[in-house]
């Protein structure tokens, strides 16, 4: 722990369980190899790639440079510099090793885009000259095809009588927490979802972007598609689903449905409907890490949150990192990352998926992998994909089971939150994608329990896979 946090506030982790399960050790191939172009072998370029220019005559790629800045200072800053040093480290890292690829890309005309959070340049619809041209560049190190990801999507329940606290929110002892006084107030929770619809009741009054006149979007809020909403929405419903297990709740009480419903949230908006495309959620990646207005300018670390949720990912069984600089980021700057596990009629799996079916990036070592019990029980859910992971966890391994996936399980069947229909509409649906917000959203509540907790990703996983109950599986 960190040095000079009063343990006794630790009290608080005894009254919030989530569910561990024990997964079993295995090992499994390393991911899909690469192929290596003849003429540039420093530089591996992806079949994919090759492929796509081959038939189409142009294609569009990833140029992916050296990730070696020093973020290890961080962890002994505090809150805002911690930010400040992470964004503008790498911000000075692209700057510097992208500059001449940038030129050359701008000198043949090509559509580009850089990225700081993972040293990385898209680009668009490229010849074969332009090809072979960025890989004579110092720095360049692989180039890789673009990537298309999916939100777990869920299933959905029928419903249940309304409650005042949804069982789901009493089997991890949520309201314990409050009763002590903490529900998340003064900490700001987010997720890269589907959008959310901001005017809902049960999750209006804690949108960070409300003020005493109206709204204020920029920081709050960003859509990197061409659409470029300026202000929340949501076509789908899935991200006002997990936002309002979040942070849900209204003002008469009378719908309690989100664990933290004391924090604040913001959203980005990284998956245009059930897709996700790899371009924006890396540009809500660097929008989490580092939020700025709604042009996508002018950033301040000051405002990221302290948590994110991602109910989305794909259906690979073996380790693909492409999201891992990003994540590796997302801790040094102290926002504790979330991942759904994935659900197996998302990926084609039988019910009661076998084991090895754990999607990326919740399979990352560095992340917490959330995966589904019912919603009164510690039953493993049916729908819920398993581990264990190819990529073991060298942040902080659990007692030795560092290929444990997932870290947790929470409810997943038959959650009933908010969705986009209407302001004052809810639904009840079945998916690791209602579980995942369950460990977000507590992350805030251990924090303002123990404010010394603040950005310590590794100490908040070890204390809450501590007081969890496990869930053996065979």
């Amino acid at each position: 722990t960190k040095e000079g946090c009063d343990m006794r506030k630790f009290s608080i982790t005894k009254i919030l369980s989530v569910l561990l399960l024990l997964g079993l050790l295995f090992s499994y191939a390393p991911q899909t190899a690469r192929a290596e172009i003849a003429a540039q072998p420093a530089v591996t370029v992806e079949d994919a790639v090759l492929q796509e220019m081959q038939t189409n005559g142009k294609a569009s790629y990833y140029l992916h440079f050296a990730y070696t800045a020093d973020l290890s200072p961080a962890y002994t800053m505090n809150w805002s510099d911690r930010g400040w040093f992470v964004y503008e480290t790498l911000k000075a890292q692209m700057e510097a090793s992208q500059a001449a690829v940038k030129a050359y890309l701008s000198n043949a005309g090509v559509e580009f885009r850089q990225y700081w959070i993972n040293n990385s340049i898209y680009v668009k619809d490229s010849n074969a000259t332009v090809l072979a041209g960025v890989q004579q560049f110092e720095g360049v190190e692989s180039i890789t095809a673009p990537r298309v990801y999916h939100i777990y999507e869920p299933e959905e329940a029928p419903e249940d009588e309304t409650m005042a606290v949804e069982p789901n929110l009493t089997v991890i002892q949520a309201p314990d927490a409050w009763a002590a006084g903490f529900e998340g107030g003064g900490y700001t929770v987010s997720s890269i979802d589907t959008g959310v619809r901001y005017t809902h009741q049960a999750l209006n009054a804690s949108y960070r972007g409300k003020t005493d006149t109206g709204y204020d979007h920029n920081y709050n809020w960003y859509d990197p598609y061409s659409s470029h909403y300026q202000q929340p929405q949501d076509n789908n419903g899935h991200g006002s689903h997990t936002m309002g297990t979040m942070v849900g709740k209204t003002a008469d009480e009378v719908n309690q449905i989100g664990v933290a419903p004391g924090a604040t949230w913001m959203a980005c908006r990284g998956c245009s409907t059930s897709s996700c495309y790899d371009t924006e959620l890396l540009a809500c990646a660097e929008f989490i890490a580092a939020p700025h207005d709604l042009d996508g300018a002018n950033p301040n670390p000051d405002l990221r949150p302290v948590s994110v949720n991602n109910s989305w990912g794909d259906c690979g069984q073996s380790y693909d990192d492409w999201y891992r600089t990003v994540v590796n980021s997302w801790v040094a700057a102290g926002v504790y990352p979330v991942f759904s596990n994935g659900n197996n009629s998302n990926c084609g799996y039988s019910s009661d998926p076998p084991l090895n079916t754990v999607g990326n990036p919740a399979r990352y070592g560095n992340v917490s992998g959330v995966g589904s019990t019912s919603k009164s029980t510690s039953q493993y859910a049916t729908h819920s994909n398993k581990g264990p992971t190819d990529n073991l966890d060298d942040v902080n391994p659990n007692e030795g089971w560092a290929d444990l996936k997932p870290q947790f399980a929470a409810p997943g069947v038959g959650i009933r939150s908010s969705v986009n229909s209407s302001d004052t509409s809810y639904s009840s649906y079945s998916g690791t994608s209602m579980s995942a917000p369950h460990v977000a959203g507590t992350v805030a509540l251990l924090i303002e329990a123990a404010p010394c907790l603040e950005g310590q990703y590794a100490t908040l996983e070890t204390l809450l896979e501590q007081t969890a109950f496990p869930v053996p599986h065979s």
